[in-house]
């Protein structure tokens, strides 16, 4: 196994394997917007817009990389977005479906930063761009300026909820002080608007968006000051999961150079199951059917219908992805037999206090409620890291161990799952007071792992290591 060091030689990584102002309220599309604002690509023309608050930062909000997923194309893979001609990208567009919203727990209660509380909608498939704005000049990258390296970021929710703007996951003021590369951000679809599992629509949609967001990337980021060779696929959670099968679903041409999953890797074993759409199927009148007859019946149910009966209604099935043999696929391990895996560097790692974020608010939780969630992080990390080191793939693991209280004001939450979130987006200070020396070094040392896979530079490698960042020393 080789672990990640160098660049992180003043904190430490783990596992087998000045403040630059608040920036809340942020990508309102106000501010500065004009020609050289304007990225000409093959996909359209997008007029972006400059926040004063980071004035060298090109931002270009809502702009269309997948075909409307309505009517007759719902429940089924995406197709690319029509020639969008020339438009303004100044504001965020829906989110996809949820299934969850405001309620009790962590993440909704005591900080609700990591929560997407935009409007939702079938029509969502929608990315966002935050580039240094010396990239580009007169609506064309000039040729004498340097291309950037492109970081992806998938985020979490279980596969039920998320999306392309939540308040800890906007990078304007990591772009606006590095300017060394591009953050895109997307919507994919969730539950069971991605994951129908249906006998006619039997492949997970919502992990074929991801690869459409990396195919337009591929053929447009250039227009935006990107390479398309230097890009990275990053998710954390259920963007985690859905990086690190990204990887086996595309092992001949994954496109990006590496991969980055936070707390999320994908289980080896997968399963199958198709029954769950026809259980749904019966409750809104479309049962009895064939396949074809239930996917045409269910494309045609009310969707305002079809969101309350997966919100609130009973003995409803969780829909999250199957083992279509596409995106996923029923046995990895046999995968990495085959050599069908993508031949690129992976991190992965967790954080030393995953369960905690699902227990109740209101008192620190017994070992029992938060273990099994850790358990099942950790021992996922620790057997993906396990195998692609067996197989010769080039891997690196950490663990991160900061208990940074504005980021979890109360002391027993720690390094609970999504906590290392605003560490990789410097957004840490914005909401509940500035962060300490360690907290910003180690917020630098987690950007550099992006920095590192994206710019192909290759660690200084030690062997059989694990570091733990914030914590106390190697493990």
């Amino acid at each position: 196994m080789r672990l990640v060091s160098s660049f992180l030689a003043s904190l430490a990584i783990t596992c087998t394997l000045a403040n630059p102002g608040t920036g809340r309220g942020r990508g309102k599309g106000w501010g500065h917007h004009g020609n050289d604002l304007t990225a000409r690509s093959r996909a359209g023309s997008f007029t972006g817009f400059v926040d004063p608050e980071v004035p060298d930062v090109a931002q270009w909000l809502g702009v269309p990389y997948g075909a409307p997923p309505v009517g007759d194309q719902r429940f089924l893979p995406p197709k690319p977005a029509a020639y969008a001609g020339d438009i303004a990208t100044t504001s965020y567009k829906p989110i996809c479906m949820q299934n969850g919203g405001p309620g009790p727990g962590v993440f909704w209660e005591v900080v609700p930063e990591f929560q997407n509380t935009d409007p939702q909608a079938e029509d969502c498939l929608y990315l966002n761009i935050w580039g240094p704005r010396k990239t580009i000049g007169g609506g064309i990258r000039q040729r004498h300026q340097k291309k950037v390296p492109v970081i992806i970021w998938i985020c979490g929710g279980g596969f039920q909820e998320g999306g392309g703007h939540a308040p800890y996951q906007v990078p304007d003021h990591w772009v606006q002080r590095t300017q060394t590369h591009i953050v895109v951000t997307f919507n994919y679809r969730l539950s069971v608007w991605g994951y129908p599992g249906a006998r006619a629509a039997p492949v997970n949609a919502g992990l074929a968006d991801i690869r459409l967001v990396v195919e337009w990337l591929r053929e447009n980021v250039e227009a935006f000051g990107g390479d398309p060779d230097h890009m990275v696929l990053w998710g954390q959670s259920a963007g985690g999961n859905a990086a690190n099968s990204y990887g086996y679903a595309n092992p001949d041409d994954p496109i990006v150079a590496g991969i980055v999953a936070q707390s999320g890797t994908t289980s080896q074993i997968n399963s199958a199951n198709t029954t769950a759409f026809t259980v749904l199927a019966k409750q809104l009148g479309c049962d009895g059917l064939s396949a074809e007859e239930e996917l045409t019946c269910m494309q045609a149910a009310d969707n305002d219908k079809l969101h309350d009966i997966i919100r609130n209604g009973d003995n409803v099935p969780r829909f999250s992805p199957v083992a279509d043999g596409v995106t996923l696929f029923a046995n990895n391990t046999e995968r990495l037999e085959n050599d069908q895996v993508a031949k690129v560097p992976l991190i992965l790692g967790n954080t030393v206090n995953e369960g905690a974020a699902f227990a109740s608010p209101d008192s620190p939780p017994a070992m029992n409620v938060t273990f099994p969630f850790l358990q099942r992080v950790g021992c996922g990390v620790e057997v993906e890291t396990s195998l692609r080191v067996q197989y010769g793939l080039e891997t690196y693991r950490y663990l991160s161990a900061g208990n940074f209280s504005n980021i979890t004001p109360r002391y027993w939450l720690g390094a609970m799952h999504s906590s290392d979130i605003p560490l990789v987006f410097g957004t840490h200070y914005e909401f509940r007071g500035n962060s300490t020396e360690l907290e910003w070094e180690t917020s630098y040392s987690m950007e550099g792992m992006s920095h590192a896979v994206i710019s192909l530079n290759r660690f200084q490698l030690t062997r059989d290591r694990i570091l733990v960042l914030a914590g106390r020393t190697e493990l």
